[in-house]
C-alpha cells in the first residue's frame, strides 16, 4: 500500500529557544551584535532575536540564511557564486548564499536550521555553530 503520510522530527519552539540562547551567549562572548533566526525543517520561523547594535538590514539575511540552510540541507556560503545568484533570483530573494546559515540534523534527518547575520563571516558562523551545537547537546541528554 502506498503511504499517504509521513512522520518527521521537527524542532520545537523550546528547541529553537535553546539554539537562540546559546547563539546569543556566543555573540555576547565574542562581542559581536547579531541577528539570529531559527526555523523548523520547513523553513518556518520559530524564533528571532536582534541584539542591540545589530544591523537592522541584516534581519532579512539571518532569516534567509536559516531558510536556505534548511532548504538545501547544507551550510550557506558553499554554493558556486553564480548558482547562489541564480537561486536568489529564482526564489525572490528568499535564498541567500552568504556564510552563517547551518542546518540542524539529528541522525541524518533535518529538524531545523539557524541563520546569523550582522557580523563578519567567521563570527556569524561561530554564533550559528554555538546555537546548532546546543540543540544537538540537549537532544543527546
Amino acid at each position: 500500500m502506498t503511504e499517504l503520510t509521513w512522520h518527521s522530527r521537527q524542532l520545537t519552539y523550546d528547541g529553537a529557544l535553546v539554539a537562540l540562547s546559546a547563539a546569543l551567549a556566543k555573540a555576547r562572548k565574542i562581542g559581536v551584535p547579531e541577528n539570529i533566526a531559527v526555523v523548523d525543517a520547513g523553513g518556518n520561523l520559530l524564533a528571532f532575536a536582534r541584539m542591540d547594535g545589530a544591523r537592522f538590514f541584516a534581519q532579512h539575511s539571518s532569516i534567509a540564511k536559516a531558510q536556505s540552510a534548511a532548504s538545501l540541507r547544507m551550510a550557506t556560503g558553499q554554493l558556486p557564486p553564480q548558482f547562489g545568484v541564480d537561486l536568489a533570483l529564482a526564489t525572490g530573494n528568499r535564498s541567500i548564499n552568504l556564510p552563517g546559515g547551518l542546518p540542524i540534523e539529528v541522525d541524518g534527518a533535518l529538524i531545523g536550521a539557524i541563520g546569523v547575520s550582522s557580523g563578519p563571516d567567521p563570527d556569524d558562523i561561530a554564533v550559528a555553530e554555538a546555537g546548532r551545537d546546543a540543540v544537538l547537546a540537549a537532544l543527546a541528554r
